[in-house]
């Protein structure tokens, strides 16, 4: 790391000094305007970070970081087409499956969406077809699942989708359970199509006789070595990661369930989005912002997670998708040249749906040991459901990102239990019980709607910001040896668990659970 990063870092920790211990209702009491100075937009989305305990000069200490770091540099280099991934030697260009009007016309992306849409309409329009299997894992699985399950109001009505990722058989039985395999789609997205758990679900699932089987792949040559017609295969580049890969044909599943035209719509939100990454200065960037606050709590202020908790029941499974993208973007140890990292890089990310996650985990959240900051989302625009509903929604997430601020003292909560005739001696008891610490940091962020535009604009933030997050640490993104080794160490135990000889170095922890594990 840079004689300037380490200094900018260490203006980052005399401001944490002089920030840690203060109370974010102090924070507002000093500053009637901070509910509006801490509020920052982008296409689509607003977040608030009044509630987090920082300030401008501590933001500004973050902007001298990243201009130590050169932030506008990388940023630079990842628009115009250049090597971010160094490890692998490779662009990282997810963002250029979203121009939606390249510059020069036609090129390859256009003219990979315009087969994807094309098939797509055979498929939903045909009336051959009553169901679509999708076999991915990871960023081949998690991303279609999400934004078809966020969409569902803009859902084809004709089509059912399954999904399987797990290599247990019980996935991708329940894939296959019920449907007529001569009126299935079979789509197998793999980047390399040497994904051991997609392809032994593949073959499970081809053997059960789909009637046709399409595959999204950047390694098109084994896709059809393995029997998929040239015809049927959709290619993406090496130079989409699998987590950044929604955008590409391994969404076919997205093109041919959603209805006409909702895909691109996303397309085009992300778009709004990648230009105000790309062109708005870092105190005023929304992802880089909120970045900054994610290192703030996590590397100045020692939170080590965060929780992500969408108040909209279409975006459940948004903390799943965001779990991949950030700690498997983002969890290294070492910098871009390959010396050891002076902080982390990387939070725990985890979460669930409001309001089942209050009936859920949000006991630690509020009277646990240790502060867990909160990243609330809500859909300001029209829902689905019961009208009344919508104002409950909204009453419980802003109630909890203020009771994680407010808190209620032992004497507050003795004071309410003595009003309600309680005892003095229950009330004493009690208080400690009934007490909240409060002083704990939330974001809340709304979307305008949540229509395909504003749904494509926040994963493209979250996007930007695991980048922003990896410019600032020095590190690299957009690989993932972390996920390699275990793979290979499968590989070299699945013949002995299948019966065969084990390897003859296995520790003995290891030998052990072979001898009860393996077939008989």
């Amino acid at each position: 790391m840079s004689a300037t990063m380490n200094e900018a870092w260490t203006k980052i920790e005399t401001e944490a000094a002089r920030l840690r211990s203060a109370r974010l209702l102090d924070l507002f009491a000093n500053d009637p305007t901070r509910a509006e100075t801490m509020t920052s937009d982008a296409p689509h989305l607003i977040a608030d970070f009044s509630k987090q305990r920082l300030d401008g000069a501590a933001l500004g200490a973050f902007a001298a970081l990243a201009r130590a770091a050169d932030f506008d540099g990388w940023r630079a280099k990842l628009f115009g087409g250049d090597v971010v991934n160094t490890t692998e030697g490779r662009a990282a260009k997810h963002w250029a499956l979203r121009v939606t009007d390249p510059p020069g016309g036609d090129n390859e992306i256009t003219a990979a969406l315009d087969r994807m849409h094309a098939f797509a309409h055979e498929i939903a329009e045909s009336g051959d077809y009553d169901a679509v299997i999708h076999l991915g894992i990871g960023g081949s699985d998690l991303g279609p699942r999400m934004a078809l399950d966020a969409l569902k109001g803009y859902r084809r009505p004709n089509i059912t989708v399954r999904f399987a990722a797990n290599v247990d058989g019980a996935d991708v039985a329940d894939a296959i359970e019920g449907l007529d395999p001569k009126r299935t789609l079979l789509i197998v997205v793999s980047k390399t199509f040497t994904t051991q758990e997609t392809l032994a679900n593949a073959e499970f699932v081809r053997a059960w006789g789909p009637a046709r089987i399409a595959a999204a792949t950047a390694a098109p040559g084994k896709a059809i070595a393995w029997g998929v017609a040239e015809n049927d295969v959709f290619p993406f580049w090496d130079w989409v990661g699998g987590r950044y890969s929604l955008w590409s044909s391994v969404s076919l599943v997205c093109e041919i369930a959603l209805a006409h035209g909702v895909f691109f719509r996303m397309l085009e939100g992300a778009e709004e989005m990648d230009l105000h990454f790309r062109d708005t200065p870092f105190e005023k960037n929304l992802p880089a912002l909120s970045a900054a606050v994610q290192m703030w709590n996590r590397e100045a202020l020692g939170h080590g997670s965060y929780a992500l908790i969408p108040y909209a029941e279409r975006l459940r499974l948004l903390p799943a998708w965001a779990q991949q993208l950030e700690m498997e973007s983002n969890g290294k140890g070492v910098t871009r040249d390959g010396a050891p990292l002076p902080r982390s890089s990387c939070a725990i990310t985890w979460g669930a749906a409001g309001t089942n996650a209050q009936h859920s985990f949000f006991q630690l959240l509020h009277q646990g040991v240790e502060e867990i900051p909160v990243e609330f989302i809500v859909n300001a625009g029209a829902q689905e459901g019961p009208p009344s509903h919508r104002a409950k929604v909204y009453a419980n997430a802003l109630a909890q990102a203020q009771a994680l601020m407010a808190g209620k003292s032992a004497a507050q909560a003795k004071a309410e239990m003595l009003a309600k005739g309680m005892s003095e001696a229950d009330a004493t008891r009690l208080a400690p019980h009934r007490a909240f610490t409060g002083n704990r940091a939330s974001t809340l962020m709304a979307l305008d709607a949540l229509t395909p535009e504003a749904l494509g604009a926040l994963l493209a933030f979250y996007e930007h910001r695991v980048f922003v997050e990896a410019v600032l640490a020095g590190i690299n993104p957009f690989d993932q040896w972390g996920v390699e080794l275990g793979k290979e160490m499968a590989n070299a135990l699945l013949p002995a668990l299948e019966g065969g000889n084990p390897p003859p170095d296995l520790d003995p922890s290891t030998a052990a659970w072979v001898r009860r594990l393996r077939a008989p």
